[in-house]
């Protein structure tokens, strides 16, 4: 039960989450729209390889970084791609947990964890991301497409 609500979430978001991504343009990418900032470019891949590194490091137990240099994804069209690529990979590791899989827990944190806490972190994680892009693009005049929010 806990696996069906934590994946119908992440899957929600990352629907939510793309319409944002794909409206991205060559020159959004390296937009910088507050003093000492992250371009725009390196925000949406940060959010994307962390998802995907939760997802590996549950299911492979595998932890490590991964690439999101603006110097490798330096046009809209690589960044959407990863994208698209991410989303499916993450909603195939995804499928590959269960509710026993979320009770276990692990230490290799600040603090122990279960896998189920990690999961919720890593959702909240990205929508703290989704956030900071939506705010950019406001700074930087860019229209935002709606979330159909349940209220």
């Amino acid at each position: 039960m806990l696996h069906q609500f934590l994946s119908t979430a992440l899957k929600r978001h990352l629907d939510e989450t793309m319409p944002l991504i794909e409206q991205l343009t060559d020159e959004d990418i390296t937009r910088v729209p507050v003093t000492d900032g992250r371009p725009l470019g390196e925000v949406v891949l940060h959010m994307l390889r962390s998802v995907e590194y939760y997802l590996v490091g549950l299911t492979k137990n595998e932890w490590a970084p991964l690439a999101y240099s603006i110097e490798e994804y330096s046009t809209a069209d690589s960044v959407k791609t990863l994208a698209t690529d991410v989303i499916n990979r993450a909603l195939d590791y995804v499928k590959q947990l269960n509710d026993t899989d979320l009770a276990r827990s692990t230490k290799s944190f600040n603090r122990p964890a279960t896998a189920a806490e990690i999961l919720l972190e890593l959702i909240e994680h990205s929508i703290h991301h989704r956030g900071q892009i939506t705010v950019y693009y406001r700074l930087l005049g860019i229209d935002l497409p709606s979330i159909p929010y349940i209220i």
